[in-house]
């Protein structure tokens, strides 16, 4: 974990007070009322009231109260001299650190992906009236989360509106708020740490203006500043708290053009100190993040002695994330019952690697690829920047998103969502507990799709000679009528990258479109189409767009960027455009024998 380093000093004196006597940690009985800061910090959730007591000489808690329509059940209690652990059954655990007197203790709240500053405080209540209370903001960080919010409260009200005229003054009004908010943001958060540097609350100005750093001009010298701060503050909220948002900073520097080496410092202590009790995904963070701020300092050999630990923690994570996901044995396809069936099956997932809800379907989509063949079923995954940025998202999987939402407004809200031959169904995600029940679910809506018949037949021939991949896609026995047009995408079989819901490989990842998304309009029963996939030309547009995202939009958590376009297949879809259904589809393998370099 991050230790700054006046945190460790502050210990060295206590430890060696007590270098030959244990402490006896301090009398907690009593109730005590646990909450944590919401993002924005304007508000704070009240999580429950827990109550303390002594038996046979040791502290135990039983939760008393929580909020109306919550269910908190305790895991665990622990009490080690003056640092308080509270697990929860569903995952999360407060930890947290005694005041001198006994009344307060400030720590974090969450999981190793995500923590929140949290407190425990003594109380006379029996029950918790509110699960939300305002906290102690000032004026400025109010008015910044009001206008960080209102944006997606409008883009729920465009969703939910039918109306042309209403969705398009909506429309408008997202617009203004969203001008507003890019003028007058950097100017808030600027005058929360002027009058608040020494306080909790700079936190929630401080990372916000290192995460926009590029787009909202900090300096070099700003940014110093803010990273100062952040340290100071967050160690209140002891150790784990304090490496979780410090490590956050870092990554904003690193992943800043110009700002990489201010990270240096804390990223060289901490990478020094790591230990195989750190979680291993914490330690790809931290080495990940030091090798990028070295290189940019221009330390080469010591960003490639972190290279080299970090390659071997990956490739055991690796090794571990394949031998436990998914985390049940997906069961294989019978076949299909019907003689003459000839359907296929295609399951469009939209996802992010941002979006710990898409865990379950992430690993449903995954499995199914073990219990179907590429006859039976085409898996095409799009991913996008929700809720966080996603350097898998692009053009092609925007443009299919913008596709669906214009056919079903209603359907089409967020990720995760799933299309089944043109059809949103089977919505909703979960974590990797729920991955399961989501793989049945999805076969539910796939095996009946199998027995059906059409006469549209789609193949191909896809040859990639060095960095151009040639296709050839025929249709044969389409209908004349309806909107029929032909979509070829290019996807990418496998990919490796570690995002905010720590999944660590997307299979099927759409990278390019070629000849547009809008498609090539089939006129008549049967169609040959050429088209070309020039594998330079994605790679810069995709790094384009990449870098054009990071420096107008929010910059991505990591500089990391999965650009080896390798193992493609290519997609061919008939779709009709005015119903969105997919008639057939097929997957086409390419052959590279003939590539150059390996390509």
């Amino acid at each position: 974990m991050l230790r700054c380093t006046f945190f460790a000093l502050a210990l060295l004196g206590a430890t060696a007070l007590t270098a030959h006597t244990k402490t006896a940690p301090p009398d907690l009985s009593g109730a005590w009322l646990i909450s944590y800061s919401l993002p924005g910090g304007t508000r704070e959730a009240n999580l429950c009231i827990l109550k303390i007591e002594t038996k046979d000489g040791k502290p135990t808690a039983s939760v008393v109260a929580v909020p109306k329509g919550t269910n908190i059940t305790l895991k665990s209690f622990d009490v080690s001299n003056k640092e308080v652990t509270v697990a929860l059954a569903n995952g999360p655990s407060f930890i947290g650190v005694i005041s001198d007197d006994a009344k307060t203790i400030l720590g974090g709240f969450g999981t190793d992906a995500a923590q929140s500053r949290g407190k425990m405080v003594r109380t006379g209540q029996e029950s918790i009236d509110s699960r939300f209370t305002s906290s102690e903001a000032p004026a400025e960080l109010v008015k910044a989360e009001q206008l960080t919010t209102r944006p997606n409260m409008l883009r729920i009200q465009i969703i939910q509106t039918k109306e042309a005229d209403k969705k398009k003054e909506l429309m408008a009004e997202m617009s203004e708020v969203q001008k507003e908010a890019e003028e007058k943001l950097p100017g808030l958060y600027r005058a929360v740490i002027e009058k608040k540097a020494d306080t909790p609350i700079a936190l929630d100005a401080a990372l916000p203006l290192l995460q926009s750093a590029r787009k909202w001009k900090v300096t070099a010298s700003e940014a110093k500043n803010l990273l100062k701060i952040i340290e100071a503050q967050s160690t209140r909220f002891g150790p784990k708290y304090s490496d979780f948002v410090t490590l956050e900073a870092a990554e904003s520097l690193v992943a800043t053009k110009g700002l990489e080496a201010i990270a240096v410092g804390v990223l060289r202590t901490r990478s020094k100190e790591l230990t195989d009790k750190d979680p291993a995904a914490f330690q790809v963070r931290v080495l990940t993040a030091s090798k990028t701020a070295l290189e940019a300092s221009g330390a080469t050999e010591e960003a490639k002695a972190v290279d080299g630990r970090l390659g071997k923690i990956e490739a055991r994570l690796d090794q571990e994330y394949l031998a436990t996901v998914p985390p049940f044995k997906p069961t294989p396809f019978a076949g299909r019952q019907e003689k003459g069936a000839n359907q296929v099956a295609v399951l469009e997932l939209f996802t992010g690697a941002q979006c710990p809800p898409c865990v379950a379907a992430d690993v449903a989509f995954d499995a199914l690829g073990k219990s179907y063949s590429p006859s039976e079923v085409v898996l095409i995954q799009y991913h996008m920047h929700i809720p966080g940025p996603d350097p898998l998202t692009n053009p092609a999987t925007i443009a299919r998103w913008d596709y669906y939402r214009k056919l079903f407004p209603q359907g089409v809200r967020g990720t995760p969502t799933t299309i089944f031959n043109g059809k949103v169904q089977a919505g909703g995600g979960g974590g990797m507990a729920n991955a399961q029940s989501k793989f049945t679910q999805y076969r539910e809506i796939i095996d009946p799709i199998l027995e059906k018949t059409t006469s549209v037949k789609v193949s191909g021939k896809a040859i990639q000679k060095n960095d151009k991949v040639e296709i050839a896609v025929d249709v044969a026995g389409a209908p004349t009528e309806g909107e029929l047009k032909l979509r070829v995408l290019v996807v990418e079989e496998s990919i490796r990258y570690v995002g905010g819901n720590r999944l660590r490989f997307h299979h099927h990842v759409v990278r390019a479109i070629p000849g547009g998304a809008a498609g090539v309009t089939v006129k008549e029963a049967n169609l040959r189409h050429t088209t070309t996939a020039d594998l330079l030309a994605v790679r810069k547009d995709l790094n384009n767009y990449l870098d054009d995202y990071a420096a107008n939009e929010r910059p991505f958590p990591s500089k990391v960027r999965p650009l080896d376009l390798k193992h493609l297949k290519v997609i061919a879809l008939i779709q009709d455009d005015k119903t969105g259904e997919i008639l057939q589809a097929a997957q086409i393998e390419v052959d590279d024998k003939v590539a150059s370099g390996g390509q």
